[in-house]
């Protein structure tokens, strides 16, 4: 697995016309190599790749890395420096959104034009998802799910939004779960109109709505999903939303497959939500990649410039948030197959009662 993407990354650096990459960013680190520790940086070059970290990580990088030499060092980056200059690598490039610019003095000793920054040539490969990629990601999907069902079935009433969060956070683990794939969002009543709230010690009520955004990590790989919980009787205006934003979520899902550009299913949820009238209150992309990141390229965004491939895993998560009022986001991950898309996401969306 390590030697075919690795292959696949020489490629990469052929058309860009280098002579040695730099990664430091950990998720691109693991897909190239299998290292799952910190404080590494990679290196490949015409005569191999090099793992580059220190004493702390030695046991680990050799039991987990596989098609690229480890060393163990204490200066990585003026490591790193030493081998490029007896490859003689003339073109370098490097992740500059990763590497901080004290690094980059180090590694680059004064021959800062051969470096060519912005060129990550991994996330590029990583857009894709091999079988085992799309299954750790569907059994992340389920650890999550069932998480999430333990969560509602014991009652939300009078539960703090923090408490949901913890109790949510603690079942994922339960189930095997590494760690969240990124910090759980609950929100009730008018605070679900802010996209990316942080739990509070607001308490949960029966009147509604309540977003829930969770995900797990389970083999290194995220899962995404969000739905809002909403009263049994929701007020017109909330359910007018709520059938607002499904409608938005099934056109978009429904838009998916190979050869599609990403930014056309952005503009196809954003048409529905505009005849609904309820487009102004849309304040964010239609959705994104998934993997060893919970948010990774492609994007479904109006300035995506990315095609919609099979074995592509996106989110399709539209949402309309009204100021003083609430909100209502939908999120479903699915994988994309050769004539369509499957749901990699399976729970009920806006159906779900506050009681």
């Amino acid at each position: 697995m390590s030697d075919e993407r690795l292959a696949r990354l020489y490629a990469s650096m052929r058309r860009r016309r280098l002579d040695a990459y730099l990664s430091v960013c950990p998720s691109n680190i693991r897909y190239l190599t299998g290292f799952t520790g910190e404080d590494s940086a990679l290196l490949v070059t015409g005569g191999g790749a090099f793992l580059l970290t220190d004493g702390r990580f030695d046991i680990q990088a050799r039991n987990e890395v596989r098609g690229t030499e480890v060393v163990i060092t204490n200066r990585k980056y003026k490591e790193a420096a030493r081998r490029l200059r007896l490859a003689r690598s003339r073109r370098i490039g490097y992740e500059s959104h990763c590497l901080s610019m004290e690094s980059f003095h180090k590694c680059s000793a004064g021959r800062e034009e051969r470096w060519v920054s912005g060129s990550d040539l991994v996330e590029p490969l990583r857009m894709r998802k091999e079988l085992r990629e799309i299954l750790a990601i569907e059994a992340a999907s389920v650890a999550a799910a069932a998480s999430l069902m333990s969560v509602i079935s014991s009652g939300l009433n009078g539960k703090t939004e923090r408490d949901v969060a913890a109790d949510l956070e603690r079942e994922m683990k339960r189930r095997g779960a590494e760690e969240p794939s990124f910090p759980t969002i609950v929100a009730y009543g008018a605070r679900s109109a802010m996209p990316h709230a942080i739990p509070t010690w607001n308490r949960i009520g029966t009147e509604g709505p309540l977003i829930i955004d969770f995900g797990a990590k389970k083999g290194g790989y995220c899962s995404d999903e969000t739905v809002t919980v909403f009263p049994g009787n929701p007020q017109r205006s909330l359910r007018k939303v709520r059938d607002a934003v499904r409608r938005a979520q099934d056109v978009g899902i429904s838009s998916i497959g190979p050869g599609v550009a990403c930014k056309m299913v952005d503009a196809r949820v954003r048409e529905s939500l505009d005849r609904s009238g309820y487009l102004k209150y849309f304040v964010h992309s239609t959705g994104h990649g998934v993997g060893l990141d919970v948010h990774e390229r492609p994007t479904l965004s109006p300035r995506s410039k990315d095609l919609i491939e099979e074995g592509m895993v996106v989110t399709v998560e539209p949402g309309v948030y009204l100021p003083g009022i609430g909100g209502v986001r939908l999120e479903d991950t699915v994988k994309v197959t050769g004539s369509g898309c499957e749901r990699v996401t399976f729970l009920p969306k806006a159906e779900t009662l506050l009681t």
